[in-house]
């Protein structure tokens, strides 16, 4: 959206019409400590002057000369060619989201197929047109939940849930009286059953679970989805979409919301963002889902077309019956993610999971095989897995870092019992030589403690 600033005859105009003096009047309510003054030299850049300032920032990244082992939620893939060339294309790129519904039926389309892929992909009945990333796609399920059994006031939530999503979940439900419970791990590092036994109950609004965890495990969904039902309670899952390509989706699991984060279909780690959550439920729970859905009917001459439908938003329907203050979608990502989705089809997807499962192991087994190290747990994983290598972490980083690899995440940020653990992720982009050169650095490390 483009943005031109007013000028001084339109400022004084508007200046008159609401009976002010100046922009400082107006102006006057913020505190002054909160106020910048105005510069009194010129501080703009030529757009050469800018470019050249750009390029300098750029060169102090690092991360394009390293080879990347970093995932919890943000993966090197592969992104065919294809994703940018679509995206690139007018028709999308200036039309990212449908405020003019019925005339934008090229990106409608598109995010009604986007919808259909995502119920493919995770085995849903229905799916909304994408929200901001998987963080908030948790977080909304959870208020979608708490809509559905309103006579409840519980909620439990795994240990493993990625940090980063936990935070954003407390923010969202701070302003409702709800008590949030943590789920504890077993020695395992995987969801206690038994203290899930303990925990839930009548008053348990729903459970969110995340598997792959935020430690790369496999989460045993169906035993915690037997639990869930007992009490009447809902489950919500948060996964990364392309574990289900070699594991059981989320419709085969009994899960009623499945939420996560499209990012390993189709989008860069663009230092974070934008991505694109995608949030999908079964049929007798749509009416309470957020944002943006798009559906298929045909018009007055028998032609399909494609219409904004169940308008829940704040912008659609007063405020206090809105499902959410969700007011968009990430329509140009999730375009991305369907594109690479279609990409790779029905045969390509699994074929692409099992690659990054199979590297994975690959890597697991091979560093397993390194006296002194040691992997968190020996339940099964996806394409990350979390690793000691039996050295204080900041040794692991400098020697890594010196042969131009980035190890993994360190995880004593998240978890201090974890000070030494490192969150490794392997995808499709890791040839067996990288991953044997991986294999040959950490063997250089020197003696265990």
């Amino acid at each position: 959206m483009d943005f031109v600033s007013n000028q001084k005859p339109q400022i004084e105009a508007m200046l008159q019409e609401i009976g002010i003096g100046s922009v400082e009047e107006l102006f006057a309510v913020i505190p002054k400590s909160l106020k910048i003054s105005q510069p009194t030299v010129q501080d703009g850049l030529s757009e050469f002057e800018g470019l050249q300032l750009m390029d300098a920032l750029s060169k102090k990244n690092s991360y394009q000369h390293f080879e990347n082992y970093l995932g919890a939620g943000a993966y090197e893939h592969h992104i065919p060619a294809l994703v940018d060339a679509i995206c690139s294309r007018s028709e999308f790129l200036t039309s990212y989201t449908p405020y003019q519904a019925e005339i934008s039926q090229g990106m409608l389309q598109a995010i009604f197929e986007y919808q259909a892929a995502i119920c493919a992909l995770t085995g849903m009945d229905f799916s909304n047109a994408s929200l901001y990333d998987g963080a908030s796609a948790c977080a909304e399920a959870l208020l979608m939940a708490m809509r559905l059994k309103k006579d409840r006031s519980e909620i439990l939530i795994s240990s493993a849930l990625h940090p980063n999503y936990r935070q954003v979940v407390e923010q969202y439900l701070s302003c409702h009286s709800v008590t949030i419970i943590e789920l504890p791990q077993t020695n395992d590092w995987r969801i206690d059953l038994e203290a899930l036994d303990d925990l839930i109950s009548t008053n348990t609004i729903a459970v969110l679970v995340q598997s792959p965890s935020f430690y790369g495990l496999i989460e045993d969904v169906c035993a915690i989805s037997n639990k869930v039902k007992e009490k009447g309670s809902l489950l919500v899952l948060s996964a990364n979409p392309l574990s289900f390509g070699i594991y059981a989706s989320a419709g085969e699991l009994g899960v009623d919301i499945a939420v996560g984060d499209c990012q390993p279909f189709g989008l860069p780690l663009e230092f974070g963002g934008p991505y694109v959550g995608y949030l999908a439920c079964k049929r007798e729970l749509t009416r309470q889902m957020p944002g943006r859905f798009v559906g298929e009917t045909l018009d007055t001459e028998g032609r399909r077309g494609f219409v904004l439908t169940l308008q829940a938003r704040e912008q659609h329907i007063r405020r206090e019956k809105a499902t959410s203050n969700i007011c968009t979608n990430q329509a140009l990502a999730a375009l991305a993610s369907l594109i690479a989705m279609m990409w790779y089809g029905k045969k390509g997807i699994p074929k692409l999971a099992q690659t990054n499962f199979a590297r994975s192991n690959y890597l697991l087994e091979n560093l397993k095989l390194i006296p002194g190290t040691k992997s968190l747990s020996k339940s099964p994983h996806f394409n990350e897995f979390t690793f000691s290598f039996g050295v204080p972490y900041k040794q692991v980083q400098d020697h890594f870092r010196s042969h131009k690899i980035e190890p993994g995440l360190h995880l004593g940020a998240y978890n201090p019992k974890l000070t030494d653990y490192f969150l490794v992720a392997v995808t499709e982009t890791k040839s067996k030589q990288q991953l044997d050169r991986y294999v040959q650095v950490a063997e250089g490390l020197g003696r265990p403690l």
